[in-house]
C-alpha cells in the first residue's frame, strides 16, 4: 500500500504544468480562437541567425499542432494571423495584451492564446545517449477579446531526467518512449498539458 501511495503521489506531482483563472471567473464564451505567436524571453534566446525559427516560433507550432486535434473551436489559420499582424493597426499595438486584443478584433475571434518561452535549452547528444537533457519553460495565457483582459494563465517548466534517477519523470518516458527528448518535443508535451487547462477556461456559447 505504501509503494502504491508513493507512486500515486509521484504521478500527481509529475504534472509540471500549472494554471489558474484570475478571480475564478466563469468560463469565457468562445467560438473562434486565434493564436498570437509566442514571444521568446531573453533567457531563452539562442541567438540564431536572421530567418531561423526562434523558440517562440517552435512552441507556437506545437500549439497549432495540439489545436489541430480538437474540433470544438474554430482556430484561425496561422497564415491569416501572420498577414493580419503586418497591418498598420496591429503594428501600432503596444504590448502583448493590446496586440492580442487588436488581433482578435481584426480576425473576429472571441479569444486569443498568447505565451512566452522563458527557457529553451536543447539536449546535447542523441535520443538514446544525451549528456545534457532538454529543459523548457513555457508561459501560456488566454485573452478575452471583448474585455481585453487575461482570463487564464498557466506555466510549464521541466528538465528531463533519467527514469532511474527521478521517478517524477516517468510520464515523459510513458508519453514519448524511453528516450531523451528534444527541446521542441518537451515543449510539445508541455503544451499538451497546458491546453486542457485553457480549454476549461472556455465554453461554447449556447
Amino acid at each position: 500500500m505504501r509503494v502504491a501511495r508513493l507512486v500515486a503521489l509521484a504521478a500527481l506531482g509529475a504534472l509540471a504544468a500549472c494554471g489558474a483563472r484570475p478571480d475564478e471567473r466563469p468560463p469565457l464564451p468562445v467560438r473562434v480562437l486565434a493564436v498570437l505567436p509566442f514571444e521568446t524571453a531573453a533567457a531563452a534566446d539562442q541567438g540564431g541567425k536572421r530567418g531561423e525559427n526562434t523558440p517562440g516560433d517552435v512552441v507556437t507550432a506545437q500549439v497549432y499542432r495540439v489545436l489541430a486535434e480538437q474540433t470544438e473551436y474554430d482556430v484561425v489559420p496561422d497564415l491569416t494571423v501572420d498577414d493580419t499582424l503586418t497591418t498598420p493597426e496591429l503594428r501600432r499595438a503596444v504590448g502583448q495584451l493590446d496586440r492580442a486584443a487588436a488581433l482578435g478584433k481584426a480576425l473576429g475571434a472571441d479569444a486569443v492564446l498568447v505565451g512566452r518561452v522563458t527557457r529553451f535549452h536543447e539536449r546535447v547528444g542523441t535520443a538514446y545517449g544525451a549528456s545534457e537533457p532538454a529543459s523548457v519553460g513555457v508561459e501560456m495565457g488566454l485573452v478575452s477579446v471583448a474585455a481585453g483582459e487575461l482570463v487564464w494563465k498557466g506555466t510549464f517548466e521541466d528538465t528531463q531526467e533519467s527514469l532511474s534517477s527521478n521517478l517524477f519523470d516517468w510520464w515523459m518516458f510513458w508519453a514519448a518512449g524511453p528516450r531523451w527528448l528534444t527541446a521542441a518535443e518537451l515543449a510539445g508535451l508541455g503544451v499538451e498539458q497546458l491546453w486542457p487547462q485553457a480549454h476549461d477556461a472556455m465554453v461554447m456559447p449556447e
